[in-house]
């Protein structure tokens, strides 16, 4: 790995680290680690103040990963070893926000900038994500839901596509890896409230 490298890497994951949530929710009054889940991310900024200022936190959550990963493909993509250096510019990129150095290390989820980056790299893998997203949201309205199938996806895409370079397949996998890990109390939430809802229907049926 070269200082080059480095200080590419290092660059993106303090763009990337940058808590725009948190930025966008003191503009309004509104701290979001104090409100709904604590979480910086769109999800939670859609719930503490509206629609707009939610995909206002979402867009620049996009833009702050991607637009690193994209100047980093224009400077690395061209020479040897390419793919590989701009994979890792974008694995620092996602872990500037899920551990950005300005909240101890305590940031997001990464479902944001993991597309913002995949927009980049593998445009065809995110667009298909985002209409899993919708679908799944749509059935389940669980955004959680959403975003663990939208990462899945994406390795899917991106690995069945011939166009996508292995590295970005392989950090299509790593980020799905970060992402579920991230979400693991929404899962163990979701599975504590399955079995509460199994037990009141057994409770029901035994009183029938």
């Amino acid at each position: 790995m070269t200082f080059e490298l480095l200080i590419w890497m290092l660059a993106a994951y303090l763009i990337a680290g940058i808590p725009v949530g948190l930025v966008v929710g003191r503009a309004r009054g509104i701290d979001l680690r104090e409100v709904g889940s604590g979480n910086i991310g769109a999800t939670n900024a859609v719930r503490a103040m509206g629609k707009a200022w939610g995909l206002l936190v979402f867009a620049l959550d996009v833009a702050k990963a991607g637009l690193p990963v994209a100047a980093a493909l224009h400077h690395f993509g061209p020479t040897p070893g390419g793919p590989s250096k701009v994979a890792l510019v974008a694995l620092a990129a996602i872990l500037g926000h899920v551990f950005p150095i300005y909240l101890r290390f305590r940031g997001g989820k990464g479902v944001a900038c993991a597309f913002g980056v995949f927009l980049v790299l593998a445009p065809k893998a995110a667009l298909v994500s985002v209409l899993v997203y919708a679908q799944t949201l749509w059935l389940t309205r669980i955004s959680a839901v959403g975003s663990l199938t939208a990462a899945l996806v994406i390795v899917v895409v991106a690995w069945v596509d011939p166009s996508v370079p292995l590295p970005y397949v392989i950090l299509a996998a790593a980020l799905a890896g970060l992402i579920w890990e991230r979400h693991r109390p929404n899962l163990q939430q979701m599975f504590e409230h399955a079995r509460n809802a199994r037990e009141r229907e057994a409770k029901l049926d035994r009183n029938e």
